[in-house]
């Protein structure tokens, strides 16, 4: 990846953490605002509504509880661009932008100009994306453009496979084209990617003790086909045995970290009204679903959602102060910084 290595040996590269749980919508949900979960409100991409008592997808702009940095942007009169691949963040973080498309929902300009999408399951969609973001510095003006690639492949693919390998050379070569348009350019990621090989089911272990929950699949969403719905995290609903709930998750295979609510709140900035009564997070290899026999089950999956898909990547052109803290959702904060956005009075610290 010449064109990343040499913005980074230029700007700067460092290592970030994303947020917990390490889910796309939390992470992008924060990178987008420069804010936590707390402040945010977006927890996963699914959720299970209290009031209705039914579990939904978090893909709708109604669940966040403050501006984007793109609609701050708008009010101040700049042109803002929203693009996806996956239509659920378009619809979750659109509000206030200037224009949006997906490559499952694209403008019909850009249909014109650089032909039909390619599946989402595919990694042409990614470069497809990016090609439509160089049409579009090309043909429109606009201030400040987020796109928001897929993690299709990295969900199929280890790290320096065949597939892996030329997927990232043709994410370089777009990144490097993007650079000699002389934008402010920033990449990161919302979370990581592992190995997973072992399923819990969280449900069975303690209904088994004779404890009724209702588990929220953090990870959930409408694209199956990534991750098969399990991932590295789960929150729980009881109505009573909270305590003894947690005894038994933390004596529990695949278990790493059991949280109560308001632990879980302090320690990963979640807001307290959307995160049920336990956070529990996984192993390093495994995830959290339903099984058929027993409690446990052997799985072959790439997957996220724990602790151990918390580092990310940071790339920019920019020069960054490297402080102890850092993360994935300072990015666009800072990249704001030096393009001298923020004489515009940001309500952002």
């Amino acid at each position: 990846m010449p064109n990343l290595r040499e913005i980074g040996r230029t700007g700067t590269s460092m290592t970030c953490e994303s947020m917990v749980p390490t889910v796309t919508n939390v992470n992008n949900a924060s990178i987008l605002t420069g804010k936590f979960a707390v402040e945010h409100g977006i927890t996963g991409n699914y959720h299970y509504d209290e009031s209705s008592q039914s579990m939904i997808y978090m893909d709708s702009a109604i669940f966040l509880r403050c501006n984007t940095l793109l609609q701050e942007a708008s009010n101040k009169g700049f042109r803002t661009l929203l693009l996806t691949v996956k239509d659920k963040l378009r619809r979750l973080l659109n509000r206030g932008a200037t224009n949006s498309f997906s490559v499952e929902n694209p403008s019909p300009w850009i249909l014109k100009e650089i032909g039909k999408p390619p599946s989402i399951y595919s990694a042409n969609s990614s470069t497809w994306l990016l090609d439509a973001t160089l049409k579009t510095l090309e043909k429109k003006p606009y201030a400040i453009i987020y796109v928001s690639t897929t993690d299709y492949i990295p969900h199929k693919y280890e790290p320096r496979c065949t597939e892996a390998t030329e997927y990232m050379e043709k994410i370089d070569e777009k990144i490097g084209l993007l650079a000699d348009k002389g934008v402010i350019l920033g990449v990161t990621a919302d979370h990581g990617m592992n190995d997973k090989g072992v399923k819990v089911d969280l449900q069975k272990l303690l209904s088994e003790r004779g404890i009724k929950t209702k588990i929220v699949p953090i990870i959930k969403d409408e694209y199956v086909e990534h991750h098969q719905n399990l991932g590295g995290s789960f929150y729980l609903y009881l109505e009573r045995d909270l305590e003894k709930a947690l005894t038994i998750l933390q004596d529990a295979e695949g278990v790493e970290a059991v949280h109560a609510k308001n632990e879980a709140k302090k320690a990963y900035r979640l807001p307290s009204d959307r995160i049920g009564d336990l956070f529990v997070l996984g192993t390093r290899n495994a995830v959290f679903g339903l099984v058929d026999k027993g409690l446990y089950e052997d799985v072959n999956v790439r997957s996220h959602g724990s602790l151990h898909e918390r580092d990310v990547p940071l790339i920019t052109n920019q020069k960054m102060e490297s402080v102890n803290e850092f993360f994935n959702k300072d990015a666009f904060q800072n990249l704001l910084t030096n393009a001298n956005f923020f004489h515009f009075n940001f309500k952002h610290s």
